[in-house]
């Protein structure tokens, strides 16, 4: 990340509170106090519910919530980010975990932040450019439907086990016969409460002339937002202290969440085998049963992270490689405390800027509540209704499908739409995981096309001031994909059928006409001018009747051909061996009779060039004129001479 060669700034860049703590004062720990209290009462809900989401106790959700805010306070670099249990990791925890215990989920988080290290430590993070962002909405959206999916039946206070989109939908309409009354308003009521105080926060109320009535405002507006922000809480608060009221010991009108384990967790090292029912699994056993979560879960964390510290960057330079070292650190730390995989989350992000943050200290704060929370408020947890977690999920996750990004890609790009409904469907129909891993195979596989239909443009030079030629124009580097598909053009022209070139087999062809011509026959022919046919100059008018030269577009059956060809290499970085090796053939056929001229070359197109032909010819623009002059009055030569003879 640093050169070494300075130790104090390489320790300052992996712990960044090194850095910020000198100038640390009582205003900026206030901000970051106020942003972190605010932050804790969205977090301590969700991290409950995400809980459940993930398949454990609510514990679980507190166990992951308070180490990801001391370890990324002392190594972060984005003040807003608060790091702990999110909807889609807490998906993917439980789509790789189902059907096992606790352990798993630790072993998982443990690994994650191994692989994550590793990843910041290599200089990895440049793999998650690979994941394109049509492929990351259609994954996140179709996440999201599934996580709602997931929660209709605390919704509706049914039970049934169901771990995919499609089972769920399954199980569902098979129990629906069961759906519980008093659950089903209650969470229908939490709902409406989430959804109405959400939009509290965003209420603007007009300023007035008086400052006295100005400050009252400002004191109204302040208080519609905390209430907004703070609505998680109050909803999880308010049908808790209603499940007490109407508790009976026999029977619950209500499902509740049930008794939990208690207290702070003890540290310990992650477990590496552990027994579940009647089975015992060693490690390599629970290794093969998490199976490609392994690098899954981490991967998608790091894409999660990066974008949100990108998000709120507000200009500043990111260094993506510590934020995925911290978030790799807050895994490995979070395992000994018995958490699951965790990163960042764009809700809580939010809601600490809007706080007014200051710096990453603020996750101290959070994670001091939440240690308060775990070691005093856990046994009233047992009143908390599934429905009302059920509740603060959906309405969590309603905002995470992405339907503008259609718009989008519809008037941009419309490829891009294919990667985005591939992984989009794949993620429904086969699970998140699998369509991950569709839509990344899918996105390679465009890119793929990309290279194999490099950008050339084609331009038959026949002005007048240079001798009719072809000319090229490549762009970017040039690789093996694309190697047969731009040898085969250039062929066509070289040995077009019946000393002509069909335009059918020129999608990019370009006809420049004379420029001294202004002659036509009832707008039938091509104009007049010079070109080169097999090598042999000839002048004349040359009248192709039925074709049609308008606008650069050719109608019509073929074009005279020509044997000289230019290829600009101005605009190209670099070309793979493959891609060369074609060359090497293109200029072997195209120089029987014609000439080859690379202009404008840079010295490492030069270097690769020189290797692989034979007396190639480079110039650059002042050159070429003279080269082409000195090629045309050799073909003039020869062809008098065959005259004579």
């Amino acid at each position: 990340m640093l050169k070494l060669s300075n130790p104090m700034r390489l320790v300052e860049s992996v712990l960044p509170i090194l850095r910020w703590s000198k100038s640390y004062d009582l205003r900026t720990a206030i901000g970051d106090l106020i942003a972190g209290i605010t932050v804790a009462l969205t977090l301590i809900p969700q991290s409950i519910a995400y809980a459940s989401l993930a398949g454990f106790e609510p514990q679980y959700g507190l166990y992951a919530s308070f180490v990801g805010g001391f370890v990324y306070a002392i190594m972060g670099t984005c003040p807003q980010i608060n790091i702990g249990p999110t909807a889609l990791l807490s998906l993917l925890t439980f789509t790789y975990t189902s059907g096992t215990n606790a352990d798993f989920a630790v072993l998982l988080c443990f690994i994650a932040g191994i692989v994550q290290l590793f990843a910041g430590f290599a200089q990895l993070g440049f793999l998650v450019e690979f994941v394109s962002l049509p492929v990351v909405s259609g994954f996140t959206s179709a996440a999201a439907i599934t996580i709602a999916s997931s929660q209709i039946k605390g919704l509706l206070g049914l039970k049934f086990s169901a771990e995919t989109f499609i089972s769920t939908w399954k199980e569902l309409f098979v129990h629906i016969g069961e759906t519980r009354m008093q659950d089903t308003l209650l969470s229908l009521f939490c709902c409406i409460v989430l959804m109405g105080m959400k939009a509290l926060k965003d209420i603007e109320i007009k300023s007035v002339i008086n400052d006295k009535n100005r400050k009252g405002m400002l004191i109204l507006q302040r208080f519609l937002w905390f209430v907004g922000v703070s609505r998680n809480a109050v909803v999880v608060v308010l049908a808790a202290v209603l499940a007490y009221t109407v508790h009976e010991d026999k029977r619950d009108p209500l499902i509740l969440t049930g008794s939990i384990t208690p207290g702070l967790p003890i540290p310990q090292a992650p477990a590496f085998h552990t027994t579940v029912g009647n089975t015992t699994y060693t490690a390599v056993e629970m290794f093969t049963h998490l199976g490609s979560g392994l690098l899954v879960v981490p991967l998608v964390g790091i894409i999660s992270n990066v974008a949100i510290a990108k998000a709120f960057s507000n200009g500043r330079t990111l260094d993506a490689t510590q934020e995925i070292v911290a978030l790799g650190a807050c895994n490995l730390f979070g395992a000994f405390f018995r958490s699951f995989p965790v990163n960042g989350s764009f809700t809580r992000s939010a809601v600490s800027e809007a706080s007014g943050v200051k710096t990453p200290a603020a996750g101290f704060y959070t994670g001091v509540i939440v240690l308060l929370t775990l070691a005093l408020l856990t046994p009233y947890f047992f009143f908390i209704p599934r429905a009302a977690l059920s509740a603060v999920i959906v309405c969590a996750v309603l905002h995470m499908v992405d339907t503008d990004i259609l718009k989008k890609l519809w008037n941009t790009s419309r490829l891009d739409l294919i990667p985005l409904l591939g992984s989009f469907v794949c993620c429904l129909a086969l699970g998140i995981e699998v369509g991950l891993i569709c839509g990344v195979i899918v996105d390679m596989l465009l890119l793929l096309y990309y290279h194999s239909r490099p950008p050339l443009d084609i331009v038959y030079v026949n002005d007048g001031v240079l001798p009719a030629h072809f000319a090229i124009h490549p762009c970017g580097g040039l690789y093996f994909a694309g190697a047969e598909q731009v040898r085969s053009k250039l062929i066509s022209l070289r040995k077009p059928k019946n000393n002509s070139i069909p335009a059918t087999a020129l999608e990019t062809l370009t006809i420049i006409p004379d420029s001294d011509n202004n002659g036509t026959s009832d707008g039938n022919n091509i104009a007049n001018g010079n070109h080169i046919a097999n090598g042999n100059l000839s002048n004349g008018n040359n009248n192709a009747n039925g074709n049609n030269v308008t606008n650069g577009n050719i109608n019509g059956n073929f074009i005279r051909s020509t044997e000289l060809l230019v290829v600009y290499c101005d605009a190209v970085s670099r070309m793979d061996y493959t891609f060369l090796q074609s060359l090497k053939m293109l200029v072997a056929e195209w120089s029987r009779g014609g000439r080859v001229f690379w202009c404008d070359a840079n010295p490492l197109v030069k270097e690769q060039l020189l290797n692989v032909l034979q007396d190639p010819h480079f110039c650059d623009a002042e050159q070429l004129r003279i080269l082409l002059a000195g090629t045309l009055s050799e073909d003039s030569q020869v062809n008098i001479s065959d005259t004579q003879l």
